[in-house]
């Protein structure tokens, strides 16, 4: 191929994936060989989107990876638009949970939401909707980017989405809510 087929096709591969690729994923899924050419294709299309003053914008994020997006000030306003996720009430109580309660440790969650809290945070880590990191002898669940931007936050500040969050969880779970501040008051009581 050349210099404007693969720059067609890595344009297209960021468009289609609809999330952050590196430079090896794009690599391996396009069989262009050389990174540092990829680099350079990337490069050209964001000048080339920038140029235009294109409502669209790729840019370089995560250290080492690309995205295809929809620049902030326009964001905003077409966010209503967006697809949302395909997700279950269940799902979707799960990952308010995690929002308004991030991070929380894996373990609490599951004592909140039972074991099928498990099966959600599988589907939510697989859409790139929440982290899991290890924490002593569990994990610590919060909010990704991409969660913000399908939501509609400027930023993945967890502060910011725990003030969105804080209606609809205690509204749904004033119960659960309570428990835990009253968890919270003792453990702080105790130290």
């Amino acid at each position: 191929m050349g210099l404007i087929e693969d720059k067609a096709l890595v344009e297209a591969a960021l468009f289609v994936s609809g999330r952050p690729l590196s430079i090896k994923e794009l690599s391996r899924a396009l069989g262009i060989k050389s990174q540092d050419y990829l680099e350079k294709l990337i490069e050209l299309i964001a000048a080339e989107y920038a140029e235009r003053k294109s409502a669209i914008e790729v840019v370089r994020v995560l250290g080492d990876k690309y995205v295809m997006q929809v620049r902030q000030e326009y964001s905003q306003r077409v966010i209503h638009l967006m697809p949302r996720p395909d997700l279950r009430t269940g799902e979707l109580k799960t990952l308010a949970l995690i929002a308004y309660l991030q991070p929380i440790e894996q373990s609490k969650l599951v004592k909140l939401r039972g074991s099928q809290a498990y099966e959600h945070i599988r589907k939510l880590l697989e859409m790139g909707l929440i982290y899991a990191e290890p924490y002593e002898r569990t994990k610590l669940l919060g909010t990704t980017p991409k969660f913000a931007e399908l939501y509609g936050f400027p930023e993945n500040d967890p502060f910011m989405i725990k003030e969105a969050f804080k209606k609809v969880v205690h509204a749904e779970y004033a119960d659960l809510i309570e428990k835990l501040e009253k968890g919270r008051t003792a453990s702080e009581n105790e130290q």
